[in-house]
């Protein structure tokens, strides 16, 4: 039965036990009971016809009430994935950037969407298509937390709101989202992947500015490839967001390649050290220092891996001795991250790590022997 007329049905019977309520309550005070007449068999009827009519009221109200609850959570829920809508998203992430406005929290967004979905569609049909959107949808809420909300934002793009998270937290949570999809396999369709762009809101930015700067991080991801995460790197002063620093390390221009993929990665390790150096220097250790941590060393790990592949198509004669030090260094960062275990972080060897053996001693030094061959290429 439709909902709209299951809803009627449900009022006309409340209606009509109510009536009959007031009727058998009407007879009832017409006719009040002397003391002697307590033990007639005709008022004890009358008293359990007004009970059952009580009764029954009672529980049509409820019904109503019931089905008037799931009319107006079927008007905010995608029907076949049951995430949230787009309207209900519009109006939760207005009253979450409300409250973001009265004080220091941050709130970020991670926006996704499947890759190469046409091909799916077109290849399995649209049954298959919406039993893959369902899977992901499953697998993407394993890994969101209760403070969390997943909504479709239209055909095959999602949106998680992530309340009281910075951007490290949330690409972190992106990254465990985008290898939980990959590690699901789903019946006719097999293996099926997304990308994803997370971006934390700025002061006083609107909801249209904040999602498009996630939709960009979101074409940088395709672009590189697919199946990726990509953070926002606009400049800009978000709530909760990291204040510059006196250990700020600056990113000249006139340090790019000419590569795409490597320009922007070396940019990216200076926003993500910057962050780490400012959570030491600003006492919020250890949590989130160790998420900034974290997600530098997985940063790290795949630009010195695009990096290799670049230098192999390029011939780059020098392939072996540079692969040896991405990982010398790779090995070095994660023993600075165990090391960091107890109630301060090491800030000299961090800081030292990063200008003189990241930066300097890697970025300005052995990386720009191979400029030469990517100009050649």
């Amino acid at each position: 039965m439709p909902l709209a007329l299951s809803i009627l049905v449900v009022l006309l019977a409340s209606l009509l036990s109510g009536l009959l309520g007031a009727l058998a309550a009407g007879l009832w005070y017409r006719r009040r009971p002397r003391p002697a007449d307590l033990i007639d068999p005709d008022c004890q009827h009358q008293l359990e016809a007004l009970a059952r009519a009580r009764e029954a009221s009672e529980r049509a109200n409820a019904e109503l009430r019931r089905a008037l609850d799931q009319l107006e959570r079927t008007a905010a829920t995608d029907r076949l994935t049951g995430t949230w809508n787009r309207r209900w998203l519009e109006d939760g992430a207005a009253q979450l950037i409300a409250a973001a406005g009265r004080g220091d929290a941050p709130i970020s967004l991670i926006l996704y969407d499947l890759d190469h979905f046409k091909r799916v569609n077109d290849s399995f049909g649209h049954e298959v298509g919406d039993e893959v959107l369902k899977s992901v949808t499953e697998a993407v809420r394993s890994q969101l937390r209760a403070s969390d909300a997943l909504a479709r934002w239209g055909g095959e793009e999602f949106i998680a709101l992530c309340p009281a998270t910075t951007l490290a937290g949330a690409t972190i949570l992106a990254e465990k989202i985008r290898q939980a999809v990959e590690a699901r396999v789903t019946p006719q369709a097999g293996v099926v992947t997304i990308s994803l762009g997370v971006a934390q809101r700025q002061e006083k930015e609107s909801l249209e500015g904040w999602i498009r700067r996630a939709d960009e991080a979101l074409y940088r991801a395709k672009a590189r490839g697919r199946n990726q995460t990509e953070a926002s790197l606009d400049v800009g002063v978000a709530a909760g967001e990291d204040r510059p620093s006196f250990l700020t390390l600056v990113w000249d221009p006139a340090l790019a390649c000419g590569e795409a993929r490597i320009d922007h990665q070396h940019q990216e390790l200076y926003r993500l050290s910057n962050g780490l150096l400012a959570s030491i220097n600003q006492g919020r250790y250890p949590e989130e220092t160790k998420l900034h941590m974290q997600l530098l060393i997985a940063h790290v790990a795949q630009h010195f891996h695009d990096e290799e592949d670049i230098l192999i198509r390029v011939g780059y004669p020098h392939f072996a001795a540079h692969a040896q030090e991405h990982g010398r260094l790779l090995a070095k960062a994660k023993t600075l991250q165990q090391q960091m275990g107890g109630d301060s972080a090491d800030l000299p060897a961090i800081l030292g790590f990063l200008a003189l053996d990241l930066v300097k001693g890697h970025i300005l030094g052995s990386d720009r022997d191979y400029y030469k061959y990517l100009a050649q290429d």
